[in-house]
């Protein structure tokens, strides 16, 4: 059985659906080609918003699962001690690993 693997997003202000389509393919393609079971994906909506980050990081307890996926970093944040402070938080309280699509 392949590992689980859920991506997490924050949807670009006015991103029409074809990027967030584009966003999430992309998503799915790093998890084919590593060998994932992708799951789902965690939209952040609103700017300085993390509700869909806790329920993520919940999921990732409840479902036992430990790899997370991001378009790029900046998903997590842009100001970088918040970012990383947020992928501490993933390892630490769900023991997961992130992966990136655009490195």
């Amino acid at each position: 059985m392949k590992p689980l693997i859920y991506g997490y997003m924050r949807v670009p202000e006015g991103a029409d659906g074809d990027v967030i389509h584009k966003l999430e393919l992309g998503l799915k393609q790093l998890a084919a080609v590593e060998g994932f079971c992708f799951a789902a994906t965690f939209y952040e909506t609103h700017g300085g918003y993390h509700g869909a980050f806790y329920e993520l990081t919940e999921e990732l307890q409840r479902a036992e699962a430990r790899h997370v996926v991001v378009p790029s970093l900046e998903h997590f944040s842009r100001h970088p001690i918040l970012r990383d402070q947020m992928i501490e938080r993933l390892e630490h309280e769900a023991n997961a690993r992130v992966w990136v699509v655009e490195q």
